[in-house]
């Protein structure tokens, strides 16, 4: 099962460079003109939400920086490798419906990072990522960061932990 975990993580993590390396056309330094696949926040958020929560897409769409440039979609013009290969994973926890993975991603071994990547099981039996954070991330107080956190309004509403009160 981790090596299904691990490839749905590689798969989320490369649909992001998916839409950097499918724009071509450069219009000065501007911005790259995305293709017909890719000319809509909306196409985007549905290519996205195979690997990924509703809500996660919509954070990766803010993370691409997109731009109009004569009526079409871009993004902005930059150097990149495409996504970190993952060196380790370990399973922090697992379930049948739910797991939590740390992720070892370096490009050598002089760089390398953590993620922990939170995965849900739909009921078609497809594994996505529901959450990605740093190793730091308050798993222990979901309480206390549920009050922090700024709604992403009705369309994760199926994704949210309910998270029961207790009367005083």
């Amino acid at each position: 099962m981790k090596k299904q975990w691990v490839q749905v993580i590689r798969l989320a993590e490369q649909a992001f460079f998916t839409i950097i390396f499918s724009a071509h056309k450069r219009v000065g330094d501007r911005g790259v003109i995305l293709p017909k696949r890719f000319n809509s926040k909306l196409k985007i958020r549905r290519f996205l939400q195979k690997f990924m929560t509703p809500c996660l897409a919509n954070r990766v769409i803010g993370n691409l920086d997109l731009r109009r440039i004569n009526g079409r979609l871009a993004i902005p013009v930059g150097d990149t490798i495409g996504a970190p290969p993952i060196v380790k994973s370990q399973v922090l926890s697992s379930g049948s419906r739910c797991a939590t993975l740390a992720v070892w991603f370096a490009f050598d071994p002089s760089d390398r990072f953590f993620r922990v990547y939170q995965l849900k099981k739909l009921p078609n039996g497809r594994w996505i990522v529901v959450g990605r954070h740093p190793l730091d991330y308050p798993f222990n107080l979901p309480q206390d960061f549920l009050k922090r956190q700024i709604p992403c309004g009705e369309i994760c509403t199926p994704w949210r932990r309910k998270v029961k009160t207790r009367k005083k």
